[in-house]
């Protein structure tokens, strides 16, 4: 089960929502008068949060790690450290989800560098067979440089988005037996642009107070460190369940029930969670799989990831997103991938077949094809485009979205810094992902490049 930690601290002061890479958070106002000669003194803090998230893979059914360690570093090589402590994550968890580490206040100024620490890497494979842990490079530190730099302003807060695509991280080589586990840092640090993050927040915890204004708000503690909560908020387009993942009433939620939250972060005008699915019980998890049925009278059968089938139960409240955000149910169709977030009510009879009943499904987008080889002339930046000799087969065209990312990693530095097209050369080695075009070439919207850094 995927467990959001609460790290937010409850009723953060917010100033306004400011139309820049930041929004005003914690860090705190000054109030003045309008005495003569009273002048607020100026504001030498801002707050930095950070908030994991992940790509989804196949090949393993958990990838487990601990965050130690995050620290902010400047161009002038100042420290701010960020967090220190273990902070577990399965990072499989958060394909559809983000999960915040810290909010931390740091001094203002302009950063350049952000150094993270884990350890404990843990690969489960889907087949069953034992745990891997493969060898992190730089004992575990990870460098997102930014050369340009990022700015944490006075009183306000810089969201980054840590994506650590683990799928794309870790490197297998060999066969069979064979086989050998390399990891690789390909992780990107994404600083909101004027907003908070697109993906949607998922929060465990234990109800600590309801509150009789605003009506449907209520605070959500963790269970474990009952100091950290947040308000949540609740209204008519909120989904709300019991224990048995049956559509149910506000009225019905107590003080002291455990319960998973889902919704989007907003600023109005204090840190709080707009929600859109409120599970009562504290019992709801996550099943994976592939759809093998239409839905008929509410009810559609799935197979799991883990093998063996599960009926998914439609409820009149059951939400519907994708990557770009919320659809609608006509997106249940035989041979989609999805996520169901729900309750498993227990069975009547042991004959009985699985089933959970439905709160929310996530339809995952296709797998993105790769394409690995090295970059050979003809390179043109301007066209964005060059020739690609794969590890197998014939030489391929390849152009580059305009966006996409290009990773420059340094593996024996542990350090990977976002670059351009300009960054591409010839000889580099590359993994590409995206699609195949009509006219056959691949039209790649990531580009990750090992590189060696000069001294």
């Amino acid at each position: 089960m995927n467990t959001f930690k609460i790290i937010s601290r409850s009723r953060l002061p917010i100033l306004a929502l400011a139309v820049s890479l930041f929004i005003s958070a914690c860090g705190g106002s000054s109030s003045t008068s309008n005495e003569p000669g009273n002048v607020a003194p100026a504001q030498t803090t801002g707050t930095i949060g950070l908030l994991f998230t992940d790509k989804p893979t196949d090949e393993f059914s958990a990838i487990k790690l601990n965050v130690v360690e995050a620290i902010l570093i400047s161009d002038d090589d100042g420290h701010q450290i960020l967090f220190q402590g273990s902070k577990p994550i399965d990072l499989l968890n958060l394909t559809n989800f983000n999960e915040p580490i810290v909010f931390g206040e740091v001094n203002v100024g302009v950063y350049t560098k952000l150094r993270l620490r884990i350890d404990n890497l843990e690969l489960v494979p889907n087949d069953g067979s034992a745990s891997i842990f493969p060898a992190l490079p730089a004992n575990g530190k990870i460098d997102l440089l930014d050369p340009e730099g990022f700015e944490v302003l006075p009183g306000r807060t810089l969201l980054a988005e840590i994506d650590m695509d683990a799928n794309k991280s870790i490197k297998i080589t060999g066969t069979g037996n064979g086989r050998k586990y390399n990891f690789r840092p390909v992780v990107k640090a994404n600083f909101m642009n004027g907003g908070l993050p697109d993906k949607l927040a998922r929060l465990e915890g234990i109800v600590s107070e309801i509150y009789a204004d605003p009506a449907g708000g209520f605070r959500l503690c963790d269970a474990a460190m009952p100091d950290n909560c947040i308000d949540v908020n609740t209204g008519t387009g909120t989904s709300i369940f019991d224990n048995e993942g049956l559509a149910t009433e506000f009225g019905t939620l107590m003080v002291n029930d455990p319960v998973v939250v889902i919704g989007r972060y907003v600023v109005d005008p204090d840190i709080a969670l707009d929600t859109l699915i409120l599970e009562i019980g504290g019992n709801a998890e996550q099943v994976s799989g592939n759809v093998v049925s239409m839905p008929v009278d509410q009810q559609f059968l799935m197979v799991i990831n883990d093998n063996g089938d599960i009926v998914v139960e439609l409820q009149d409240g059951t939400k519907y997103f994708d990557a770009a955000g919320e659809i609608g149910p006509g997106a249940i169709v035989v041979g989609a991938d999805i996520e169901v977030e729900g309750v498993r009510p227990a069975k009547a009879d042991p004959a009985d077949p699985d089933l959970i009943r439905a709160a929310l499904i996530f339809v995952e987008a296709e797998d993105a094809a790769q394409l690995s080889g090295m970059i050979i002339e003809p390179l043109d930046a301007a066209t964005r485009s060059f020739m690609l000799a794969p590890l197998e087969g014939n030489d391929t065209c390849v152009r580059v979205d305009d966006p996409a990312d290009i990773l420059l990693v340094d593996v024996a530095a542990s350090a990977v810094t976002m670059g351009t097209i300009d960054s591409l050369a010839v000889g580099q080695s590359a993994d590409l992902f995206g699609l195949v075009a009509m006219d056959g070439c691949f039209e790649a919207d990531e580009v990750i490049v090992e590189i060696v850094a000069a001294p």
